[in-house]
């Protein structure tokens, strides 16, 4: 495969037909907009990346209703939706994760030609209940990461004080285990529940913050990383049957794709 970085100028020339094999997707996840100690101060950063993609996927945590009222929260996510179609995006799906969980739209999760997308904060529970495997989670996410959450952290300042301090210790030191076994065990637990024919190949999340590649029991594990400055984001990139998990350069005022971390193809 080509591991060729993709630059902006390139991914103009790509083609916009979705019922070809050509369709390029982009997934993003925990820019935490909104927050102090994210380098994604504004939802125009992102606009460099998503130029060339036909569908962009934010894998939760983009606006963080922890730190914004309702209206800001609002305001931002329309601002992330005008850079993408702005852009020339065909398709942006919104999912939630903890720090987003209390909007209504939005998915829980997302099978796409045999990857499976999540925000992956669920997989740090075991979700209770019965019935379908999207109502438990939005049980859990009214439960625990609600409307209750919003904005109840925004200009109390014991949680600034805990959020500089946060942005400065490294995520490697904080959260040694890129893939904690019980987590990987319940990412499995989980593809098996949403595909029990099988089918499906890998597994983009985001949530821990701690990029990296994993493969596990005939899965590929992909971890987005995150925005904080504690830590370095990534992007998925597919095209056809191609997928690559790229750094993206964030820490100067242009972002920049960086170096491919994992390359590999899907049938």
């Amino acid at each position: 495969m080509n591991t060729e970085r993709p630059s902006v100028r390139a991914s103009r020339r790509v083609s916009k037909d979705f019922g070809s094999e050509k369709i390029r997707t982009l997934a993003l996840s925990d820019l935490h907009l909104g927050r102090a100690t994210t380098r994604a101060q504004a939802p125009e950063t992102i606009a460099p990346l998503v130029e060339g993609f036909d569908r962009v996927l934010l894998l939760g945590d983009i606006v963080d209703h922890w730190y914004t009222t309702p209206s800001e929260a609002r305001k931002l996510e329309e601002r992330v939706r005008r850079v993408c179609t702005n852009a020339g995006v065909r398709e942006v799906l919104y999912f939630r994760g903890n720090h987003d969980a209390c909007i209504e739209e939005g998915e829980e999760f997302a099978l796409l030609d045999g990857i499976l997308y999540l925000h992956g904060h669920v997989l740090y529970h075991n979700l209770k209940g019965h019935g379908q495997l999207k109502e438990r989670i939005r049980d859990l996410n009214d439960r625990k990461y609600g409307t209750r959450r919003q904005n109840s952290r925004s200009a109390n300042r014991f949680w600034e004080v805990i959020d500089r301090m946060y942005g400065r210790i490294p995520m490697a030191l904080m959260m040694p285990f890129r893939w904690p076994w019980p987590v990987a065990r319940r990412i499995k637990a989980f593809v098996d529940e949403v595909a029990p024919g099988g089918g499906v190949h890998g597994v983009v999340l985001g949530h821990s913050h701690r990029p990296g590649v994993r493969r596990f029991r005939g899965l590929t594990l992909f971890n987005l990383g995150g925005w904080m400055t504690n830590t370095r984001a990534y992007g998925f990139v597919r095209a056809g049957s191609q997928v690559q998990l790229i750094h993206i350069d964030n820490r100067a005022q242009r972002l920049k794709w960086g170096k491919v971390l994992h390359a590999c193809e899907f049938n």
